[in-house]
């Protein structure tokens, strides 16, 4: 699943840590933009997803709508700050997707030998009793 970071409606892969193993069969620890979200880019022959907001036509229509004489007025009535939204982006953009092992769970072991690995439970543990006949 890939995972994105927005910066005004511009959307960037998040960074991520994973440990792999090479065709060499040596462990190495990938550090950079999440692959996934390269592939999508690559997939989409695009840099980044997403249009910046500032030139969303329909934005703009909406701001005219308003009765703004432009989107930098806009901008300053709704006290929006381009220093804040880039400290907020450089943040989001230094936490790093760390990737982990999925935790092992215990099987659920049946009277007859072997696990219910069906997940769904519908297993029974132990016998099923006497047939009521015979009691």
């Amino acid at each position: 699943m890939p995972k994105w970071i927005s910066r005004g409606g511009k959307w960037y892969p998040q960074n991520e840590k994973v440990g792999l193993i090479n065709k060499q069969g040596e462990p190495y620890i990938y550090d950079g933009a999440d692959r996934a979200a390269l592939f999508v880019l690559w997939q989409d022959k695009v840099e980044t997803l997403g249009m910046d907001f500032k030139i969303d036509p329909e934005l703009l229509m909406r701001v005219k709508q308003l009765g703004f004489k432009d989107m930098a007025e806009y901008l300053a009535y709704i006290g929006y700050d381009e220093k804040k939204v880039e400290e907020q982006f450089k943040k989001n953009a230094s936490v790093v997707n760390m990737h982990e092992l999925p935790a092992k769970i215990q099987a659920i072991e049946k009277m007859g030998g072997g696990v219910d690995t069906s997940g769904q439970g519908g297993d029974i543990l132990g016998g099923f009793g006497k047939p009521k006949d015979i009691t």
